[in-house]
Formats: structure tokens, C-alpha cells, sequence
């Protein structure tokens, strides 16, 4: 900052001697001058500046100039800096109004003034007037960046939303605004959640339609270069190449391109449209509520019900939910829901009241409550949370989770009353060896493989009865005349997997699956907040933009020796997204934390279940902690069976699963429901 002032101000002097005082280009170095003033948190001498580029702008540009609006906006802002709102506002009114009448309304620097004059009417306690700006800038920013996004890679996207848009100070104005009025709002708020994984699951289904060779080689690319990337990430610093990170960056550069080229050669014309409030409420049946939270600086959440204006919750600071969740989970996971010894039950409470007790009265009579989760609070099943005496709330409500509020809208569900379709189910892996690749497989051409996240990988039993159940419901019970595959032991590669995946109508995985978020940093804002102090490696870059990299499935092979031919038996998120799953109704992910991603403000996680949907499958059954293996497989076993021989729908099918389980955990363990035997699996997707 020193540097730069001292620059800043040799250039005022140099342009004043050349140019003159009243000249465009001194308003602007004063204007830039001001800004570095400001960063040095000198506020007075920053005032002084933002005044004399703005009278300067004025006489050489005109007061309708957005060069003029733009000195003002700066010199209101640092009022701002002063708590001198009063005089602030009517510069903010001005500088708006010239802005947006020279820009347009879907200009950044336009919704930037809505955002600043209407946080500034918040300020002053003119909640009416600070929510009409505040949705102003929100509508112009969800314009800007559908005009923007569409042609952008995921990263970008995901980085653009999270500067742009965001309606956090929206909710405070909202909580003072009358519930009538709140319809609108709600709109607004529906199109930005979830945009980014709507765009990508629209990307990726319009480029399957794409069949020309140049295309086609282009997403075979873009798949082998996030292959080769998955690989290098996790390779131990003692066995990385000398120039480790520079194959990281130019994989990362050539993925990120790629993608923006696909992106531009389609046509989002008809992806970008999102149901409104009217639409969302007019598909919920009379006994179905929607529950949408937005975590962010602070919690809010939504509930909206088949009549009446939508509900606006405040639920506090993120921290306090964040540790009364925490300690919930530990418990209820750790412990099988015994309570520990010393104030387990007071502590464990506490969940329950900070977030259900503000929604339980606006949920009363309901069957079915539609989740939209947010940030950590995707962590956290709902049905797991204590009610009454030793009971729980999965005893008196039947949960599905969306990733965003249009999924309410849906077509009639696929899952017809004809349910017979291809099924193909994995499990029983031999974790310590694979096939011999075949003559027809194509090696792959990555060079090096990635470590073992986390320890050797244990057989996992359970899963072998698990295969069986299956197999004999298909064969003995039904008599489906459809294909079933099973794909188990040694034959259980990556390599097999891919190829199996596509065309099936159901698909059954139950392997190991891992989350591993603190073995790099998983958000952009980490690697913001690391750039201070350190130099960010090519590591935090890939993940950073990449997300996908650090959630997956484990599969044959993985504990013996790598062979630098052969996929390394770990199929990240990111790798799953690029298979075409548009065949798929149901993907049943019998893994631990396969629900379990980074955290992305509005986007929920960057898990395997989101990829499992972004690749085109209709619903996903995953998990949110390391499940017992044979409850597990008794579990799926009982949720088979009322999918498909009693024709009850996907989400009924797993409640009356769980409640199986509940009852039958308290018959063997003396009352204990076990809630961590139950718990942690959540449908997501089509619930109707």
C-alpha cells in the first residue's frame, strides 16, 4: 500500500502538469487514490479524495456521467466508512439513479449501488425501501450471471456466484417485511439457490446430445484429463515427480479450458428458467411442506406450504448451530444415540432447540417435509432429532432433501407402476486384488496413481448378503425377465465400474466411500485466506476449483501394488459427473459419507450424491457417516422389497425401512433406537 500511494500520487502530479486539473484522468488516479487511502484506513484523507475526483468528474464530464456516478457511489461509501449515513444517502440515491439510467439495470456496478443503498435504508431502519433495493440488485445480479454463467466452467461459476448475488443481506429487510409480500421475494431467492449445479447438470446432459466427432473427442478429453487429475492429487510428497505441481497446473489449465469450450457450442436457451413461488407451492400436496435453509454469515430458512405467503426463519449465528450440531452427531454416531454420561442429554437438546423448535409449529400436520439444506447443515438428517420421550422426528414426518427449491416442480415420477428395469448391483470388492485387464480394456494413460486415502481398505462382508438379497428379491420374488448384473471381487475395478455404470435403470453400489476434507482445503475462501501468508500450491488450486476431487468411491485393487496402466480403483465425484447417467431412476450409494462434500454457499456439497445427480440420475439414496455394514445390508434389504414388491414410492419405500430398523434396534437393545444405525441414509432427488 505504501508503494502504491506513493505511485498514485507522482501520477496526480505528473497528469495535473500534462493534462490540467480538470481532466477525466486526474478524477480517476484520485478516484484510485482514495481507494488505497481507504485499504490504509485513512478515512479522512480517503473523503477528501472521493470528493475532489467526483466535483473534478462533474466540470470536464457532467453530472450524468456514470464516470461521475461511480466517484459519488465512493465518496457515499466511505461516508459509510464514518457512520455518517445521513449524509451518505442521498449521494447513494443519485449515484443509482445515474448508473442505472447511463448502464442498465443488469450492470455490476448498478446492482452494486442497489446493495449499497439498501443495506445503507437498513442502516437507518427503512427496511421497506432497503428490501425494494436489496431485490433490485439481487434481480439484476441473477440476470448478469445467467448471461454470463451458461458459457463458464463450474469453476467459474461457482466463484461468480459466490461474489455475486448472494441474497444474505437480502434476509434481514425480509424479517421486517410483511408475509404477504414475501412471494416475490422467495422467487428471487429460488433462482439464485442451487443455480450452479442446475447450469452443470444442464451442461452435461446438452453435450451428451452432441454426438459429432470433433465433440465427442472433446468430452472423451475432458474425462481423461480429470482422471489424470483425480491420480496426481493425492500422491505422497515423497514419491511426486520434481515437477509435481507443474503437471497439476497444466492438467488444470487444460481441464478448466476444455470446459469452456464445450460450454460455449451449447445452447442454454431453454435451461435457465426456474419456477417461481406460485409454481413451487402450487406442486406441493396438501400435506407436504418445503423447508429451505440459507447458511451463510448468518441462518435463515424458508417454509412454504401449500397455502399462505412463504415463512422467513431467523436461526442465529452459524457457530452456535454448527457446535450444538457437532455434538449431536458425535453422539448419536459415536455412541449408537446413547447419551454420555455427564450432561449428554442437556447438551444433545440443543440442536433441537435452536433449529426444529422455530419450525415446529409451521410444519404441524404434516406428513412429508421437502428439505433444501445449506452449508454444514447438510450434515445433519432431520429425522434423527430427538421428539418427545425417547422418540424422533423420523416417527412423525417422512424427510426427502432437494438440492434447490425447483425440484419441487417435477414431471410425473418415473417409477411407474411397471418398476422392472436393468439393475446392476456392487459390492463384495477385493479390495487387495483386481482382474487382469482384459484385451478389449483401453489402459490408461496416467503415469502415476494416487495414495491411499486413508488406511488399507477392510473387506467388507455384510455387503456379499447384501448382493444376495437383492439378487434373489429380482430373481425369485419378482421374476424380472430385465438384466441383472452383478459385478463383485476381483471384477469390481474402476475400469468396470465406469463401463457398468450407464444404461441401468437401478444402480446398487456398496462399497467403501470416502470423504477426506481436511487432507487439502476444499473451499476457494480457504485458499483465499492461505494466500496471505503462503504461496498456494498447485494442490490447493486443483481442489479449490475441482471440488469433486475429494469425495469417491473405492473399488478393487486398491491395497495392492499400483500399476501406472490401470485406473487406481478410487472414482472421484468429479471423474462419476462425466458418466451418462440419464438412464438412471435410482442410485443407491450403500457407502459411508457419500453424501458428504465441500461446502459450497448455496449449492449445498460437492458430494458424490450431487455428482450421482449431475450425471443425469433421476434420485440418489447416499449417506452422511460410517454405517454399520450389516445393518446396512438389512436395511437395504427391507427397502427393496417395499420399492419393488410393494410398489410403495422411493421415499416411502426408505421411511418405512428406517422405521423397520428403529423398532427392531429397540426390541434388541433393551428400548435403544440406534439411531446410527438408520440415521446417516437420505434420498434426495424425485420425490414425488
Amino acid at each position: 500500500f505504501n508503494e502504491a500511494l506513493e505511485k498514485l500520487q507522482i501520477a496526480v502530479q505528473i497528469k495535473e502538469e500534462i493534462l490540467g486539473r480538470i481532466h477525466s484522468q486526474v478524477a480517476t488516479s484520485l478516484n484510485n487514490l482514495g481507494m488505497v487511502l481507504r485499504s490504509r484506513k485513512e478515512h479522512d484523507a480517503a473523503l477528501a479524495m472521493f470528493i475532489e475526483a467526483t466535483e473534478i468528474s462533474e466540470k470536464c464530464q457532467g453530472e450524468q456521467h456514470p464516470a461521475t456516478a461511480v466517484n459519488m457511489f465512493n465518496w457515499a461509501v466511505q461516508l459509510n466508512h464514518l457512520n455518517r449515513l445521513e449524509e451518505s444517502l442521498p449521494l447513494f440515491v443519485k449515484a443509482t439513479k445515474i448508473l442505472e439510467q447511463r448502464l442498465g439495470p443488469i450492470h455490476p456496478n448498478v446492482c452494486d449501488a442497489h446493495s449499497s443503498l439498501g443495506n445503507t435504508y437498513r442502516e437507518l431502519g427503512e427496511m421497506e425501501l432497503s428490501a425494494t433495493h436489496l431485490a433490485k440488485s439481487i434481480a439484476g445480479s441473477l440476470q448478469y450471471v445467467d448471461r454470463e454463467l451458461p458459457t463458464m466452467s463450474e469453476a467459474d461459476r461457482l466463484t461468480l456466484l459466490r461474489v455475486a448475488a448472494s441474497p444474505y443481506s437480502f434476509f434481514e429487510s425480509l424479517l421486517a417485511y410483511p408475509e404477504s409480500d414475501l412471494g416475490a421475494a422467495f422467487s428471487l431467492y429460488a433462482q439464485w439457490k442451487g443455480k450452479a449445479t442446475r447450469l452443470q447438470k444442464a451442461s452435461l446432459s446438452l453435450a451428451r446430445k452432441n454426438q459429432t466427432p470433433e465433440f465427442l473427442k472433446q468430452k472423451a478429453d475432458l474425462r481423461r484429463i480429470g482422471t489424470e487429475l483425480a491420480n496426481l492429487l493425492f500422491i505422497p510428497q515423497s514419491e511426486q515427480a520434481e515437477d509435481h505441481d507443474e503437471q497439476i497446473q497444466e492438467l488444470r489449465s487444460a481441464r478448466l479450458r476444455l470446459e469452456r469450450e464445450i460450454n460455449l457450442a451449447l445452447d442454454f436457451s431453454d435451461t435457465l428458467s426456474t419456477p417461481d413461488f406460485a409454481a413451487i407451492q402450487q406442486a406441493l400436496p396438501d400435506d407436504t411442506v418445503l423447508v429451505d435453509f440459507f447458511a451463510g454469515k448468518e441462518v435463515y430458512g424458508w417454509v412454504v406450504k401449500k397455502h399462505g405467503p412463504p415463512i422467513l426463519l431467523y436461526f442465529g449465528m452459524p457457530d452456535k448451530l454448527r457446535a450444538a450440531q457437532d455434538l449431536f452427531l458425535h453422539q448419536r454416531t459415536s455412541r449408537g444415540g446413547r447419551n454420555f454420561d455427564t450432561n449428554g442429554e442437556s447438551e444433545e437438546m440443543k440442536i433441537g432447540e435452536l433449529l426444529w423448535e422455530p419450525l415446529r409449529p409451521h410444519v404441524e400436520g404434516a406428513k412429508k417435509i421437502l428439505v433444501c439444506p445449506d452449508g454444514f447443515l447438510c450434515e445433519l438428517p432431520l429425522g434423527i432429532l430427538p421428539q418427545g420421550e425417547g422418540g424422533f422426528l423420523l416417527e412423525n414426518f417422512q424427510f426427502v432433501y432437494l438440492s434447490d427449491p425447483s425440484q419441487v416442480v417435477q414431471p410425473s415420477s418415473t417409477l411407474a407402476q411397471n418398476r422392472a428395469g436393468d439393475v446392476v448391483v456392487i459390492g463384495d470388492v477385493n479390495y487387495f486384488r483386481r482382474a487382469q485387464q482384459g484385451e478389449e480394456s483401453k489402459p490408461n494413460p496416467a503415469q502415476s496413481t494416487r495414495s491411499r486415502v486413508g488406511d488399507s481398505w477392510s473387506s467388507l462382508e455384510g455387503t456379499r448378503e447384501e448382493l444376495r438379497s437383492i439378487q434373489d428379491l429380482h430373481k425369485y420374488v419378482l421374476e424380472w425377465e430385465t438384466k441383472f448384473d452383478r459385478v463383485d471381487g476381483k471384477e469390481a475395478t474402476e475400469e468396470r465400474v465406469r463401463e457398468m455404470l450407464p444404461s441401468h435403470r437401478y444402480i446398487h453400489i456398496a462399497t467403501h466411500g470416502y470423504f477426506e476434507p481436511d487432507s487439502l482445503p476444499s473451499l476457494l475462501e480457504d485458499a483465499m485466506q492461505r494466500q496471505a501468508t503462503a504461496q498456494i500450491t498447485e494442490q490447493v488450486r486443483a481442489v479449490g476449483s475441482l471440488p469433486g476431487l475429494l469425495s469417491g468411491l473405492v473399488f478393487a485393487g486398491v491395497n495392492g501394488e499400483s500399476d501406472p496402466n490401470r485406473d487406481d480403483g478410487y472414482l472421484s465425484a468429479e471423474e462419476i459427473q462425466h458418466l451418462d447417467l440419464s438412464a438412471c431412476d435410482l442410485a443407491v450409494l450403500s457407502a459411508c459419507e457419500t453424501a458428504l462434500g465441500s461446502k459450497r454457499a448455496g449449492e449445498g456439497l460437492m458430494s458424490l450424491r450431487r455428482a450421482f445427480e449431475v450425471a443425469g440420475a433421476k434420485s440418489v439414496l447416499s449417506s452422511l457417516w460410517k454405517v454399520d455394514d450389516q445393518s446396512t445390508a438389512q436395511l437395504m434389504k427391507d427397502f427393496y422389497t417395499n420399492l419393488w414388491e410393494k410398489k410403495m414410492s422411493r421415499g416411502v419405500a426408505l421411511h418405512q425401512a428406517k422405521l423397520r430398523t428403529l423398532r427392531r434396534n429397540r426390541i434388541e437393545n433393551a428400548g435403544n433406537a440406534m439411531p446410527s444405525t438408520w440415521g446417516a441414509f437420505v434420498l434426495s432427488g424425485e420425490w414425488n
